[in-house]
């Protein structure tokens, strides 16, 4: 029973990190800071001037985009349009919840760590009438239990897509999980402000 104990907490210790991931979308690349709490993770990145945090929490499918100038916050679904377009997992899970296969080809290892490959393919017929459409490549880390690499196939570029990078040790804090006091909370769905 203290092995599995023991197990269970190298596992979730593991899979708290700080990375940096480089993000390739429609030819262009963004790095994002990324923290990573097993269940809930974090993006920090700069857009034209405007910071920028993602918060994704898993458990209650809840996703925000904060944008401190403003002190402001952006509440979503996970399977919004919003969340897809800012964050390459969620394309990838809207994708796997479509009914989408996904297909285990192997393993290999990115920026020295050990990785399950995946692909996710589409084996329904789309709207043009093709099978087998080639949506995803996905390099999964159980260690981190986090995608380290994922090629968008679906733009038709080999160049869409993630990879984390610099990974180090991170102990979590509540504060980088949740939505700062003062902060105006905006529900996409309604675009109503909640207090």
């Amino acid at each position: 029973m203290l092995f599995i104990a023991t197990c269970l907490l190298a596992l979730s210790l593991s899979a708290q990190f700080s990375a940096t991931m480089v993000y390739t979308m429609s030819g262009k690349t963004v790095n994002f800071k990324i923290f990573s709490d097993v269940n809930r993770y974090r993006y920090e990145f700069n857009e034209n001037g405007q910071e920028v945090a993602v918060i994704s929490q898993n458990e209650t499918g809840d996703f925000y985009m904060l944008m401190p100038q403003q002190k402001m916050a952006i509440k979503a679904k996970a399977n919004s349009q919003m969340s897809m377009s800012t964050d390459p997992l969620k394309q990838y899970e809207h994708f796997a919840g479509e009914g989408a296969t996904e297909v285990i080809i192997g393993e290999e290892s990115i920026n020295g760590h050990p990785c399950v490959k995946k692909e996710l393919r589409n084996i329904q017929k789309n709207e043009f009438g093709e099978s087998n459409q080639h949506l995803f490549t996905v390099w999964y880390s159980e260690e981190f239990n986090f995608p380290l690499k994922m090629v968008n196939h679906i733009d038709g570029t080999s160049s869409s897509g993630m990879e984390v990078k610099d990974i180090k040790a991170w102990t979590p804090d509540e504060a980088s999980f949740s939505i700062p006091e003062g902060f105006t909370i905006m529900d996409q769905a309604m675009m109503m402000p909640e207090r």
